[in-house]
């Protein structure tokens, strides 16, 4: 969505993106940029279920072995939430979508 208007007299157009990746504790990782909430949040799905997927690999791993796979258990059910507003899969990996807005 492009808006104009008047700044000190003079026009500023500004258009909102949407920056998705995902943070943690020691990072902050921006994986796409979209013109549209739609387009941003199916690449948001797509990470999310990415991480769910790891997380699911690293259980399958470990459980086996006899190791303690709570950390992992928790993963996939903070990863399972499928709102960006909600989602919260702190200390680990968290999907997010940002909306920003651009100016000219």
């Amino acid at each position: 969505m492009i808006e104009t208007y008047l700044n000190s007299g003079s026009i500023i157009f500004a258009m909102k993106v949407y920056l998705v990746g995902h943070s943690g504790p020691e990072h902050n990782l921006i994986i796409s940029v979209h013109r549209t909430r739609e387009g941003a949040l199916k690449a948001w799905n797509r990470i999310r279920i990415n991480l769910k997927r790891e997380a699911a690999e690293g259980y399958a791993y470990w459980k086996p072995k006899g190791e303690s796979v709570s950390i992992y258990e928790g993963m996939i059910k903070n990863l399972s939430c499928k709102d960006p507003a909600l989602i919260n899969n702190y200390p680990w990996e968290t999907p997010y979508i940002d909306e920003r807005e651009l100016e000219d």
